[in-house]
């Protein structure tokens, strides 16, 4: 057995590797991912010609201004907003409004800001009119100005000394660190929590796209009959182990090409930011990094043998359509769980749904990374992991056996379930 699945791995992966859409999909990913870094920041940039343009500040109070100048000076983003006072339009105040609305619309300014007595109270507002009310950036940048301008108002007419204000009205910085006895792990890692969030969204998007080249694979072997001949040499459960171990090193490969590619890219980045900022740097504990390459196989396994389960039953990608779906929605019910289980990881719904097997491959990882769970329960979801692999690779030959060599129909739920009582695999 080991040397006819050796034969079919080495098949599979030279037969793919060798194939110039491996090289150009593994040549066009990194540029893909590059120009997705860059191109917002180059649409950032071309944008600014608009953004320069003025928002007016309607001043019905008469000395709110000055209060508002003082705090666009203090702060970064106070200084990048372009605020001007309203001083020539003259008329009542819903004339003044109406043609300030009409020069928004012309695209001549973002917008205005109207600042009454009514806004110093507890319950008053300021209104911004906005050209772009879908900005949620420059508005919630703006509403963080006005809101600090008008408690420096309130502040001045209670009072207060101007060379205080500054001081009272600091915020204060919160850290949040780790509770644990050790004080090199107290720093709160919040960097590496989106570094653990690209890598469980990687694991679901691999875990996808090399599951469907081994169905696929599977069909283009049924469509073409050279698995009649195969199957003449070997038997079903060597057949379908080559044909998954083979496509997961070609994924392995383009894997680590990918990684070696990024590390050179960034690597330097990297290494100059450490150098720099070291508590900034984004970092994984050993415990991830081993865990990582361990729930990522056992979940690439698990996964390929339902794929090939199901390329074995149909005999186009459009028949198996509905049956991949399915499994396409197994591997991304994980992200519907992130949030819970980040936010409570030794919770009862975020233990038991790790334990899942075909949850997990992200859940248990994402609990070892944000809060490590007891040894015995990672132990336990790799045991249930293993046990569900075995069975699913049983169940999946016996479906492979019969269903590769099936033609011209799509097979009932009845048949299946004949598959599955043959006793030879």
């Amino acid at each position: 057995m080991r040397t006819a699945v050796w034969i079919i791995l080495r098949r599979e992966y030279l037969t793919r590797v060798t194939t110039g859409a491996f090289w150009v999909a593994t040549v066009a990913f990194p540029i893909v991912i590059m120009v997705g870094a860059v191109l917002p920041s180059v649409i950032a940039e071309r944008s600014k010609v608009s953004s320069n343009r003025p928002i007016l500040v309607v001043d019905r109070i008469g000395d709110f201004y000055p209060v508002l100048e003082a705090a666009l000076g203090d702060t970064d983003q106070g200084r990048r907003l372009p605020m001007e006072l309203v001083t020539s339009e003259k008329g009542s105040d819903g004339d003044v409004t109406s043609r300030l609305i009409r020069r928004a619309e012309l695209g001549e300014i973002q917008g205005f800001v109207v600042v009454d007595a009514s806004a110093t109270t507890s319950d008053g507002a300021a209104v911004y009119f906005a050209r772009n009310p879908s900005n949620v950036v420059m508005n919630e940048r703006l509403s963080s100005i006005v809101r600090g301008a008008i408690m420096r108002y309130r502040l001045l007419r209670a009072g207060v000394p101007k060379d205080q204000i500054a001081a009272v009205s600091q915020r204060t910085r919160i850290e949040v660190r780790k509770a644990t006895s050790d004080p090199k792990k107290q720093t709160s890692d919040s960097a590496g929590l989106f570094v653990t969030f690209g890598l469980v969204l990687g694991m679901y998007i691999s875990l996808s796209m090399y599951g469907t080249q081994i169905l696929r694979g599977v069909l283009e072997e049924k469509g073409s009959r050279i698995v009649e001949i195969l199957m003449s040499s070997v038997n079903a459960t060597e057949l379908m182990i080559g044909k998954v171990l083979g496509v997961g090193a070609v994924g392995l490969t383009q894997v680590c090409l990918w990684s070696i590619c990024a590390f050179v890219l960034t690597g330097p980045g990297i290494i100059i930011a450490f150098s720099i900022a070291p508590d900034r740097v984004p970092r994984l504990s050993g415990m991830a990094a081993v865990f990582l390459p361990v729930y990522f196989c056992l979940g690439y396994l698990l996964f390929a043998t339902i794929f090939a389960a199901i390329g074995s039953m149909f005999n186009s990608e459009e028949e198996a359509q509905q049956l991949v779906v399915l499994a396409q929605v197994l591997i991304a019910a994980p992200m519907f769980f992130f949030l819970p289980v980040l936010s409570n990881p030794s919770g009862p719904l975020a233990t038991t749904l790790s334990f899942v097997p075909f949850l997990s491959p992200t859940l248990m990882y994402l609990r070892v990374v944000t809060e490590t769970p007891p040894m015995w329960q990672v132990a336990l979801s790799l045991f249930l992991m293993v046990v569900s692999i075995a069975a699913f690779l049983w169940l999946a030959a016996k479906i492979y056996r019969v269903g590769i060599l099936m033609y011209g129909k799509r097979p009932t739920v009845p048949e299946v379930v004949r598959w599955l009582r043959c006793t030879s695999v």
